[in-house]
């Protein structure tokens, strides 16, 4: 614990000096705290900020009566704490709140929700909005989205596309069932006091995930036991007033022998219908990876309870994915133990169901020992970075790998670390930087109580951000006259150099490139004025300003 304060005193004597220039730390040994508060902050969510930043938000132990509250954080592109150290409250009532979900308000925050025992009868569901500057919103404590008599909990959320929210929750009556509410920007109800029921069948639903289309309403897919043997996956499409647009039994997605369990769901935008894997037993107690597509009208588009992504031997299961703005193609991820211990593997998908990459999948990572929680996000070049919890070095570590549009492994072999401090480092997630490359979260025990951390990696897995790259260009002298010389950073591998005037117009200049990291250029044909060196690799562009005297 002594060490823990010494950090934090450590870290809030840095934030006292810190502007503009603060840089992610680029030691995967240290990371970047988020929240270094006492007791255990655990099972954290985050999303993308829309400035290549990110927002975090948690369970927190840190109240002295031992009962868990919410907080949030946003990080911004340069690793910067933007809101109050150790995070802004989202809620802090006396009682249990737990298992946060996370989503924008479409006006640069977040909308939060959460389930809270406050009513000390059961679990129910509430949300906030929070804005850009970490200001709450609604209600203090949150805007109540369910409380009746029975337990409410494993909420789920989407934006409505108005600064609203969907809330896609499991209600306990006897057996579990799915139900939905929907916030409107103000933290109203929208769907009654109560919600809706996604499905009237009867039987257990569980396990259920939630993804919005493109009317402001949502299609939501579950576990379903109305069969009394095995689960089986069925969904359900809800429009902007809380409407069954697939019937009052859903649609069946996947009714094979056999359990169908723990599915994942991502928008098919071509047709506004979905993307819905599966973990599967058909063909024998080890769980196989099953995927199905439907249309905006819940229409299977491929084969009758689904395609076979991987039914190696043994387990196939954890699985993550991302499909991409089009529709056209999805990537999935999962641990795979064909090989004995748990590994990492990955397949793209396209619409018509047909595999993209090797027909067995792409090893992500092999490493030794296991390899567990891949998640995924998107590289912005049609390829993916997924992140995973690592024991191959004797411990829990976090390690990513980045795979191009080809199913290429783009950074080192089994991939790059993202944490190897001291203790064990578990649950990791990731974002995208808009950049093509990630932000990581995860939980971090290095000081004896879970903390957050965060880590940034660039395209080039060099852990530079295109913030930091740009501002590693030295142009000099600076005015210039006759020639000038532009360093840059070793990381970046150039292709091509172009001198821009201020109407954006070419002009091509002879340059030369040394061994050191600098280009020397000729400009004694230019007119005097400002102009723009940018420098060009294959995957990015930098640039800097030079004045010509």
């Amino acid at each position: 614990m002594q060490n823990k304060v010494l950090v934090i005193i450590f870290c809030l004597s840095v934030c006292c000096f810190q502007d503009s220039m603060a840089q992610w730390n680029p030691n995967p040994a240290l990371n970047t705290p988020v929240c270094l508060s006492n007791g255990n902050q655990i099972d954290l969510r985050m999303m993308e900020d829309g400035h290549s930043g990110t927002f975090i938000t948690w369970k927190d132990y840190r109240p002295s009566n031992g009962l868990p509250d919410i907080y949030i954080q946003r990080i911004n592109s340069n690793g910067v704490p933007m809101w109050t150290g150790n995070g802004v409250v989202v809620c802090d009532e006396t009682h249990d709140q737990s298992t946060p979900a996370i989503v924008t308000d479409m006006r640069g925050g977040v909308i939060v929700s959460w389930s809270d025992w406050r009513s000390s009868i059961e679990r129910d569901i509430y949300a906030q909005r929070i804005d850009s500057g970490g200001n709450v919103k609604w209600t203090i404590n949150g805007a109540n989205v369910t409380n009746l008599s029975q337990r409410e909990h494993s909420e789920k959320i989407v934006s409505d596309g108005k600064g609203g929210v969907i809330i896609v929750f499991e209600k306990q009556n006897g057996l579990w069932d799915i139900w939905a509410q929907r916030l409107d920007s103000s933290g109203n109800k929208m769907w009654g006091a109560g919600g809706v029921a996604v499905s009237t069948a009867t039987g257990n639903k569980r396990n259920h995930k939630v993804q919005k289309d493109k009317n402001g309403g949502a299609i939501v897919t579950w576990q379903d036991l109305r069969n009394g043997t095995n689960y089986d996956i069925y969904a359900q499409r809800l429009d902007a007033n809380g409407n069954l647009k697939w019937g009052p039994n859903a649609k069946a997605i996947c009714a094979a022998i056999g359990d169908q369990i723990n599915a994942k769901i991502e928008a098919d935008s071509s047709s506004n219908g979905a993307y819905i894997a599966w973990q599967d037993t058909r063909i024998s107690s080890d769980y196989d990876i099953y995927m199905q597509r439907v249309d905006s009208n819940g229409n299977i588009k491929w084969a009758t309870d689904g395609i076979v992504i991987s039914n190696a031997v043994q387990n196939q299961s954890a699985l993550d994915m991302m499909a991409f703005s089009g529709g056209n193609e999805v990537i999935i991820t999962w641990k795979d133990k064909r090989n004995g211990n748990y590994d990492i593997y990955a397949q793209k998908i396209n619409n018509m169901g047909a595999f993209q990459w090797n027909v067995s999948g792409v090893v992500v990572c092999n490493s030794p020992f296991d390899q567990i929680n891949p998640n995924i996000c998107s590289d912005a070049n049609k390829g993916a970075i997924i992140v995973w919890q690592d024991s191959s070095a004797g411990k829990w570590d976090v390690k990513s790998q980045r795979v191009s549009n080809a199913g290429a492994m783009l950074w080192s072999t089994n991939g790059e670390v993202v944490c190897n401090a001291i203790d064990e480092q578990t649950s990791p997630k990731n974002v995208s930087d808009g950049n093509g490359g990630a932000i990581y979260a995860w939980q971090d025990s290095r000081f004896g109580e879970d903390d957050i951390y965060v880590h940034h990696i660039n395209k080039w897995a060099t852990g530079i951000s295109s913030v930091e790259l740009k501002n590693k260009l030295h142009a000099y002298p600076n005015p210039a006259t006759d020639k000038v010389t532009v360093s840059f950073p070793e990381e970046f591998a150039i292709t091509n150099v172009m001198v821009n005037n201020m109407l954006g117009e070419k002009t091509n200049m002879p340059f030369t490139i040394s061994a050191n990291q600098q280009i020397e250029i000729d400009i004694h044909t230019l007119v005097p004025g400002l102009y723009t060196v940018q420098l060009f690799s294959e995957m990015e562009r930098v640039s800097c300003k030079l004045l010509k005297k």
